[in-house]
């Protein structure tokens, strides 16, 4: 095999490659609200970060990419994660896509929040306390699934509503916060 037929089958060009086009047609749909990032290493498990512009309400985003539909119709996608290390926020997104290299393009794709992956994703047990989700799409339909399936066109607008709801709690969180902040010290002057 030649080392240019061999790079065309690595995992990690292909899995750049969606990531890329995430990126893009988030940018496209979203018409300009959002703009993106990449980290420069790859060590947190974030490979894309969406920012709305003119402010700091972001989105992490972890691609995950399959190249094919497997023998029984499904879609595969899969994080392996330590079980004390699972991240879990508003603001961190699985995108699991199916990627058509002849066409150069995403043909599937869904945007499912991470704590409702780890809910719904079926789970193996690997040693060293590691714990293997994996994201598994029967192309017939699945209800397990269904409601996070979005068009290209939609993926932006998706991303765009998951930022301002997660922007909302954090408002929310600190505005809890500082009431139970307040209340404590009307405690300690009473």
């Amino acid at each position: 095999m030649t080392p240019s037929r061999k790079l065309h089958q690595n995992d990690k060009l292909w899995g750049a490659v969606a990531e890329a086009l995430v990126a893009a047609y988030a940018l496209m749909s979203a018409k300009g609200k959002p703009s993106s990032y990449r980290p420069f290493t790859d060590v947190d498990g974030k490979d894309l970060v969406i920012d709305l512009a003119g402010g700091f309400k972001d989105i992490y985003i972890q691609v995950k990419c399959a190249l094919g539909i497997d023998r029984n119709r499904r879609i595969g996608g899969m994080a392996r994660l330590h079980r004390d290390r699972m991240p879990s926020s508003p603001k961190f997104v699985y995108i699991f896509c199916l990627l058509d290299r002849r066409k150069m393009e995403l043909t599937r794709i869904w945007v499912v929040p991470s704590a409702t992956f780890y809910r719904r994703a079926y789970r193996t047990l690997l040693p060293k306390g590691m714990i293997q989700f994996n994201f598994d799409y029967r192309t017939a339909g699945d209800d397990r699934w269904d409601e996070f399936e979005v068009t290209r066109s939609e993926l932006g607008p998706r991303l765009v509503e998951l930022i301002k709801a997660a922007a909302k709690r954090e408002r929310r969180a600190r505005m809890n916060k500082r009431e139970q902040l307040d209340g404590r010290w009307l405690q300690l002057v009473a």
